[in-house]
């Protein structure tokens, strides 16, 4: 059985494309709980839902499993499943945009916005995601994109980079794309591709989690609006100032935010 990562740092869409793909498999709108996200479908799983249900991951069911991580390729939890990996999708957004959703994501006081800001530049990244093995941005993006480096961990894989943006404005297509590199479908029918976008629209989910009532009130949204290229201006004196200076001190930072289209 082919086994996949759907990787990604934090708040870069992989939820929602778990979604896309489940809906796909199951031609359906997919029912969820905000707590229960970790199991929208069997064959497109959650790596730390499984692990917090006490499951190894199924390697013996037939067909590709798709599996959702955050953490670096090199992480321990990864190391069982080395020689399994065929494919690697990874999932790749906007920093300044994963920092907007981040202080949304991790409910960020009106008071400490700034300060947050300031926090996730200088540290290309939220510190909490990297003390628990997530890394930063830009060492999620060079460790799950650079093939010589993926190759230590799983010898293996093939890798397609997917843009958040590129999904936002043509989700048709990219699902599509998707689909095919994962080996759920050789020719995915184009009414069933168009019919899982559709029941998976951001707009939708942001209602089917307003019907959510396991959630605690008031609790920020699990979904926000996925807008991209929004400005750090917001956030005070200084943060877009910061994120420049990153591009034209940090070489690592700057060479993947330009090879993605991030640095202007």
């Amino acid at each position: 059985m082919p086994l996949a990562w759907v990787a990604s740092y934090p708040r870069s869409g992989n939820t929602w494309t778990r979604i896309l793909l489940a809906s796909y498999l199951r031609d359906a709108a997919v029912s969820f709980k905000v707590a229960e996200l970790g199991v929208l479908d069997e064959a497109v799983t959650d790596l730390i839902d499984v692990f917090e249900h006490g499951r190894a991951l199924p390697l013996d069911r037939p067909g590709t499993l798709a599996v959702k991580t955050h953490f670096l390729p090199g992480a321990d939890v990864h190391r069982p499943y080395r020689d399994a990996v065929g494919k690697v999708l990874y999932l790749i957004r906007d920093p300044r945009d994963v920092l907007h959703s981040a202080e949304r994501f991790l409910r960020v006081g009106p008071g400490h916005r700034e300060a947050f800001a300031h926090h996730f530049v200088a540290h290309r990244g939220a510190r909490a995601w990297e003390k628990v093995g997530y890394g930063s941005w830009p060492a999620s993006v060079l460790e799950w994109t650079s093939p010589d480096r993926l190759h230590r961990h799983f010898p293996g894989a093939e890798i397609s980079v997917v843009r958040y943006e590129d999904l936002r404005r043509d989700p048709v297509a990219v699902l599509r794309e998707m689909i095919v590199f994962l080996g759920f479908d050789d020719d995915p029918d184009p009414g069933r591709v168009e019919r899982a976008v559709a029941n998976s629209r951001l707009d939708v989910l942001r209602g089917v989690e307003k019907k959510d009532d396991t959630r605690g009130a008031p609790a920020e949204p699990f979904f926000g609006d996925g807008l991209t290229r929004r400005s750090l201006a917001g956030y005070g004196s200084g943060v877009e100032q910061a994120y420049a200076r990153l591009l034209d001190g940090d070489a690592e930072f700057a060479g993947l935010a330009r090879d993605h289209g991030y640095a202007s």
